[in-house]
């Protein structure tokens, strides 16, 4: 190893560090400030759970359907 191969991997591995620490940061953020931000936790609310479990699947499928025709209902009744 030559004292130039050494000095150019200190480089890398610098840039490599602040590229992790630039990551760490935005996921502290994900993690602490958007959930308090309200239409990002309405939108994360939103969200199904990721099951495997095919019921749960299916319930939520159904709970979407109805959600969408309450929806039409309440859109159909104002015409």
């Amino acid at each position: 190893m030559t004292p130039d191969l050494i000095g150019e991997a200190v480089v890398d591995l610098m840039i490599l560090a602040g590229f992790l620490v630039v990551l760490g940061i935005g996921a502290l953020i994900a993690d602490y400030v958007s959930p308090h931000i309200p239409f990002i936790q309405r939108y994360l609310d939103r969200l199904p759970d990721y099951e495997d479990d095919e019921e749960v699947e299916r319930q939520y499928r159904e709970e979407q359907r109805q959600r969408r025709l309450a929806r039409q209902r309440r859109r159909a009744s104002r015409r």
